[in-house]
């Protein structure tokens, strides 16, 4: 699986400090429109095999912003963070690695359970 970033919810201006703090670390980047949202992530993220399930747009959305990494390891995760810090993006709250697991999940599924647990780790 080739590393790619699926982008969601970014607004214009912090949409570029993004995409400019991911482009040196030689990874693929995807922005999720809405419409897209129904969609498994393993076909967002044009993994082989997977293919578009559901036509047509998705009937639930979300407006936070949340950042997807597919086939990172733990020191490209490391050098992610950093240059997003170094570009100005600063900080996404809503991360996550593609697992086996969730790559079959649609992307309203996969924030649900991310902002539970962020929303679990800030209680703390």
């Amino acid at each position: 699986m080739k590393k790619t970033v699926l982008l969601f919810n970014f607004d214009e201006n912090r949409l570029p400090l993004v995409k400019r703090a991911v482009m040196p670390l030689k990874t693929g980047i995807k922005v999720v429109d809405k419409k897209d949202f129904n969609q498994v992530l393993g076909y967002l993220a044009e993994i082989p095999g997977f293919q578009m399930i559901i036509e047509g747009e998705a009937e639930e959305t979300f407006d936070d912003e949340m950042l997807v990494m597919a086939g990172f390891a733990r020191k490209d995760i490391d050098e992610l963070i950093r240059s997003l810090k170094k570009h100005g993006a600063g900080r996404v709250d809503l991360k996550a690695i593609l697992t086996p697991t969730n790559s079959l999940w649609d992307c309203v599924r996969l924030y649900k359970a991310v902002k539970a647990d962020h929303e679990e780790m800030h209680k703390r």
